[in-house]
């Protein structure tokens, strides 16, 4: 049976990272600070599409792969200089996907410390000069809610990360045992 091209894990944590964005959309849209619209819609759109561009890697990968699992093999048929085989390691183990969500956890740590500052402070005395543009209509509970949402959404992206990371770590580990292992045994 193959190997699936990314892990459960991965999956649940996509599903729930876009459940989360539905929320962060409703919410920007109703919370009527000029930043908490712009920056936090912003955010949930990013996390949609590369949430979206992932599943549709991922389904594109496992149905044209060969079948074969992300594991590293020796062609022992080949003379000594024969080359190594591996099989593609998993989209979510790929530094194509590893890389947007750095920046997406890079994005997300700064909106939800805007966040934390708007909400700690109030809208009409925050450091922020563009948030109190408009902000007599300015709603804690609902700002409240729109940074928890925001946390939640960061933890969820680290965690994810995360497990990226290493996944990608023990892929290079187990990369370069097979490489120590073909150089011994030619040698």
């Amino acid at each position: 049976m193959p190997e699936p091209s990314v892990p459960k894990s991965v999956y649940c944590l996509i599903v729930i990272s876009m459940v989360i964005c539905l929320p962060m959309i409703a919410l920007s849209v109703v919370n009527y600070g000029l930043l908490s619209i712009w920056l936090n819609a912003a955010i949930a759109v990013f996390i949609l599409l590369h949430n979206a561009t992932f599943l549709g890697v991922a389904w594109w990968t496992k149905k044209h792969s060969s079948g074969t699992k992300a594991a590293i093999s020796i062609n022992d048929d080949l003379d000594d200089d024969g080359p190594l085989t591996m099989a593609e390691p998993a989209v979510a183990f790929h530094m194509g996907n590893i890389a947007p969500l750095i920046f997406l956890c890079i994005i997300n740590v700064t909106a939800f410390a805007i966040m934390v500052d708007i909400t700690t402070r109030g809208a009409l005395s925050s450091t922020l000069p563009a948030e109190r543009i408009g902000s007599h209509k300015w709603n804690i509970k609902v700002q409240i809610a729109q940074t928890t949402v925001l946390g939640v959404e960061l933890l969820v992206q680290l965690i994810m990360l995360t497990v990226c990371a290493l996944g990608w770590r023990r892929l290079r580990e187990e990369e370069e045992n097979a490489m120590e292992e073909y150089e011994y045994g030619s040698a």
